[in-house]
């Protein structure tokens, strides 16, 4: 049985039963176009996430800069933002 008269069987079913004709047939997603669409909506949360991650990174390079010993008193802000206060 081919493509043609699988569409010519419903048609005919369709007039049988006097069902209405479809719309504009919809086209089926393929899976590389579904795949694609998953990897685009994971780039935009990756970069969402990328941002935040570049500013703890940034701290982390603030804190370890040769030459910036602690001192007592010091305070500095950890990677998630928080404020700490170097104690003896």
């Amino acid at each position: 049985m081919t493509r043609s008269e699988f569409e010519e069987g419903a048609a005919w079913a369709r007039r049988l039963f006097r069902k209405p004709e479809p719309a504009a047939s919809e086209r089926k997603v393929s899976s590389a176009e579904r795949v694609a669409a998953w990897l685009a909506q994971n780039r935009e949360a990756e970069a969402k996430g990328t941002q935040t991650r570049s500013a703890v990174e940034q701290t982390r390079r603030d804190l370890h800069v040769p030459g910036t010993a602690y001192k007592v008193g010091d305070q500095r802000y950890a990677a998630d933002g928080t404020l700490w206060r170097r104690c003896g």
